[in-house]
């Protein structure tokens, strides 16, 4: 008994026999600590699992970073540096080809030439005069601009001597949400190819937010004019639009707004703010009839299918996409195509305020059956 007793202690394990407890029972010797006796704090207990991934990862790291003898890293960010300054001194000689730009200045690959890259800010206002990729980019928001300030300036002095206080108001929202608009355009593209990003990073936040303030500014003029004879309905519908307003301006203050990868969103964002006056407008319908609605809407419908069209056709990029390098002459592409759209927008919403103006008292004071 003695010798069957010093061998099972030998063992790994302890076995109990049937003599000391009734069922055979094998216990482990101190394979874990018990998870109720082990603390944190504790030197011999195993770090937690979180704690184990982090840890490896700043070891794999570090070995990286020891085994950079040759100098890769610095060698890659060196390369940036070669690829940024020689694009800045290549242009100042020729336009340049997409695969010359840095990385993120590369933002349409179906425009593939024709691009500046400047360092300094004087010699981007200079290439206005210039031929280039922006040249329509920048010349179609300019004529625009030019175009309707005196349309602005002729309406506000001569077209609605007898207006209200409030109509004045709306009307000059909206004259100033174009202009804006116009205007903020053309600095973006003319700065667009600066080398500086932080500059080329907020004058497309300038360009975002004159989209928002137009689409929000045009928006109201329905609701404030198609309303007209009720001013707390109209009220609520342009604090509505005032929020999603708020919601075009906020957004391009995020870096990841101006990035490739956030196109799609941006699209959806302003759409969604020009569809947001469906409701308004289904209201107005259900509330005055099909057919004076029909009238009332018709120079705002023409307005909002140039909008619709324009946005379309830059969405898809068309025809750089079908035929990549072909139209980079000039700037002839889809967002040049698009800006001429919102140009006939603009003024389509013009000529439908004076509309507005005119019936307001016929159509909102009137209840016309469907």
């Amino acid at each position: 008994m003695t010798k069957n007793v010093t061998e099972r202690r030998s063992s790994s394990t302890m076995t109990l026999t049937a003599k000391d407890t009734a069922p055979s029972l094998t216990v482990p010797v101190q394979r874990h600590r018990s998870a109720s006796t082990c603390s944190e704090s504790s030197a011999s207990c195993p770090p937690p699992l979180a704690a184990r991934i982090v840890a490896s990862a700043k070891l794999k790291i570090k070995e990286i970073e020891d085994k950079d003898s040759s100098g890769f890293l610095h060698y890659v960010d060196d390369q940036v540096h070669e690829s940024w300054n020689a694009a800045v001194k290549d242009a100042h000689r020729r336009l340049l080809y997409l695969h010359e730009l840095p990385v993120e200045w590369q933002e349409n690959e179906y425009v593939l030439s024709g691009y500046r890259f400047y360092h300094r800010s004087q010699d981007c206002l200079k290439s206005i005069f210039m031929l280039h990729n922006e040249t329509m980019n920048i010349h179609s928001h300019l004529i625009g601009f030019i175009f309707f300030l005196a349309l602005s300036i002729y309406m506000v002095n001569y077209q609605f001597p007898n207006a209200s206080l409030k109509d004045f108001a709306i009307f000059v929202t909206f004259c100033f949400a174009a202009l804006n608009c116009l205007f903020c355009s053309c600095i973006y593209h003319t700065f667009i190819c600066h080398s500086h990003h932080t500059i080329k990073s907020f004058t497309a936040t300038l360009d975002y937010i004159g989209i928002a303030f137009l689409i929000t500014a045009s928006v109201m003029v329905v609701e404030h004019f198609g309303f007209y004879c009720q001013p707390d309905i109209a009220n609520r519908y342009m604090i509505f639009t005032g929020l999603m307003g708020c919601v075009g301006t906020i957004s391009p203050f995020f870096k990841c707004w101006d990035t490739k990868e956030y196109r799609p969103l941006r699209i959806a964002v302003f759409l969604t703010m020009g569809f947001s006056s469906a409701v308004p407008v289904f209201h107005l319908l259900f509330t005055h009839g099909l057919s004076a609605s029909k009238e009332f809407f018709q120079m705002a419908t023409v307005s909002v299918m140039m909008y619709i069209t324009g946005v379309f056709i830059y969405a898809h990029r068309f025809p750089e996409k079908m035929f990549p390098g072909r139209f980079d002459f000039a700037g002839m592409t889809s967002h040049a195509i698009w800006h001429v759209f919102v140009c006939f927008g603009i003024y389509f919403h013009y000529q439908a305020s004076i509309q507005f103006y005119e019936h307001r008292y016929a159509y909102s004071c009137g209840q016309v059956s469907m």
